[in-house]
């Protein structure tokens, strides 16, 4: 029990090592990473590259190989010019690990401030599209006007107008149209409850010659271009702030990420077996061991707890020897072995706690009988990682 703990003060001497960025270059003319080289695997990326000076914001977005254009992004982050930057040059930290021997695609998006005219050509567009939207769902009959759509499904639809709109629009200060105000859902409500003949009030009190028709027609006019004028003053809102327009798009697809290796961790240190006994007669015993650890999850994907956690299965080096001096070994191979989960509790040092399987031989009735037993251990081991196969790192 004392080797068991020296060995324990032993162990904790060690430290943790932190990971890093690592560099890529993305060259735009060939179109490639770092002179051709596979994307860095588990570990976080800073993508730099070059922009022009008119651009002030990259949009970079990840998706998994081939997948571009049809699924939504794993990852997407931006990079904004600040005011005193006139610099050709963007450095963007992409805090998303790519998996090893795998295929990305890269989409890299380049905005610049929209112009006055550009503003002005997006203003009409949304408007006349609002407008065109507005006029074809409401009818007008001879009390009142009709309404295709309920209230909030004529939202969504305004709503996914201006998102089309503004496809090749983002903003530079991260302000996103809200979508049209609960003003906007009341004035439609309001549509379906007036009554045309209150046109006759609005309109035709100072006139008692204008005829009703007359009267609901303008009435009808009336409250529609209300409609549009609120829907008009909430876009103006979003175009009036720092617009920014789509400049320039590419794709980098299915680019290659670096093979990482296949880890074996082997596991050598020494534990404490329970035979019997309570804590004034205890009956145990200690040894050294060896075996190998399974993580639960990868390091550079899974929480700390669960890649530090794993299931761990061994033997040990010599048989143990119980309070009368008897030898006792493990079942079928002849020494003890043992399955237990593990805690990484310093970079490589690990403390198990389990299972081992014995097996003690004994007589009775004039007969030598193997009596199996599973009795708990606690143990602390120093971990190797083996490299198998070929690649350029591993985590």
């Amino acid at each position: 029990m004392k080797q068991f703990l020296s060995f324990l003060c032993l162990i904790f001497t060690v430290h943790y090592a932190q990971a890093q960025y690592e560099m890529v270059v993305f060259e735009y003319e060939k179109n490639y990473f770092n002179q051709g080289n596979p994307l860095p695997a588990e570990s976080f990326i800073m993508l730099s590259g070059q922009v022009d000076q008119g651009i002030d914001m990259v949009k970079v977005e990840l998706y998994k190989g081939g997948s571009s254009k049809r699924k939504k992004a794993l990852y997407e982050n931006t990079w904004k010019r600040s005011y005193s930057n006139i610099g050709e040059k963007f450095d963007l930290p992409l805090n998303y690990k790519l998996h090893g021997g795998e295929q990305y695609d890269v989409v890299m998006k380049n905005y610049r401030s929209a112009n006055e005219t550009e503003k002005m050509n997006l203003r009409q567009i949304i408007n006349s599209t609002l407008d065109a939207y507005v006029d074809g769902i409401i009818s007008v009959e001879r009390r009142k006007l009709n309404i295709a759509k309920p209230a909030g499904a004529i939202i969504k639809d305004l709503n996914g107008i201006v998102q089309q709109g503004t496809a090749f629009y983002e903003n530079k200060i991260n302000f996103e149209f809200p979508g049209f105000s609960d003003i906007i859902k009341i004035k439609i409500e309001q549509l379906n409850k007036t009554k045309l003949r209150r046109g006759n009030i609005v309109f035709a009190s100072g006139d008692k010659k204008m005829k009703r028709t007359e009267t609901k027609r303008l009435m009808s006019e009336k409250l529609i271009t209300e409609l549009k004028t609120a829907l008009h003053t909430e876009i103006e809102q979003y175009i009036n702030t720092n617009l920014l327009v789509l400049h320039d798009w590419t794709e980098v697809n299915n680019y290659p990420t670096e093979k990482t290796r296949n880890i074996l961790s082997i596991n050598a240190g020494y534990g404490g077996v329970y035979f019997d006994g309570d804590v004034n007669n205890l009956s145990y015993d200690s040894a050294p061991y060896v075996g190998l650890s399974f993580p639960f999850g990868k390091s550079a994907f899974s929480s700390q707890f669960w890649s530090k956690t794993s299931f761990s299965l061994g033997a040990f080096v010599t048989n143990f020897e119980d309070e009368d001096g008897n030898v006792v070994t493990g079942p079928i191979f002849g020494r003890p072995y043992y399955v237990a989960l593990g805690y990484k509790v310093f970079k490589f040092i690990r403390i198990n706690a389990g299972a081992t399987f014995l097996e003690k031989q004994r007589t009775e009735f004039g007969f030598n009988v193997n009596d199996v037993r599973i009795r708990p251990f606690v143990g602390v081991s120093a971990e190797l990682n083996l490299w198998l196969g070929l690649g350029d790192k591993g985590k």
